[in-house]
């Protein structure tokens, strides 16, 4: 009985990969050299080690929650959780925002969740704004201090708090 070109042309290359992976899991599984001088741990002599911390698995704990944006173009921050609010500025696909809170508003794509920006994210955009310089605000933009962002268009990285007002 003879087999068709295609059934032997493919067990051939699935035995030529399986081969090639294991021999590859085979290769990463061997130890690395324990006399490699070139791999050696180094200690700091004093006691808390350079970031003042006692313990070195520990991490400072993050004030607010981090998101990143997720739209295909400039995502508008607004003044209020609503679509009919000023525009206070943009973000960046694929840029990473410190949210301070979440809030239920204008419904955007089926989600109406909408994110509070902390303070860092907000002192960012004014300085690129501003082109690094501080300048004086005036009073419709001190109205309009808060940053808000559709969450349809923000995944946000850690647990988000509801706003408390």
């Amino acid at each position: 009985m003879l087999k068709p070109t295609r059934t032997i042309l493919a067990l051939a290359a699935g035995s030529l990969v399986l081969g090639l992976v294991g021999a590859g899991a085979a290769v990463a599984d061997q130890d690395p050299r324990p006399d490699n001088p070139g791999q050696e741990n180094v200690m700091d002599d004093d006691d808390q080690g350079s970031d003042g911390l006692t313990d070195p698995d520990t991490y400072p704990e993050r004030k607010h929650a981090r998101g990143i944006v997720i739209s295909r173009g400039p995502l508008t921050l607004r003044s209020r959780p609503t679509t009919h609010s000023h525009k206070v500025g943009r973000a960046h696909p694929h840029q990473k925002l410190s949210i301070e809170c979440k809030k239920h508003g204008e419904r955007v794509d089926g989600n109406n969740l909408w994110y509070l920006l902390d303070d860092e994210d907000k002192k960012d955009h004014m300085n690129r704004m501003n082109g690094g310089g501080m300048m004086a605000m005036p009073q419709a933009a001190k109205e309009r201090q808060d940053h808000w962002v559709s969450a349809r268009y923000v995944k946000n990285l850690t647990e988000v708090k509801y706003c408390r007002s």
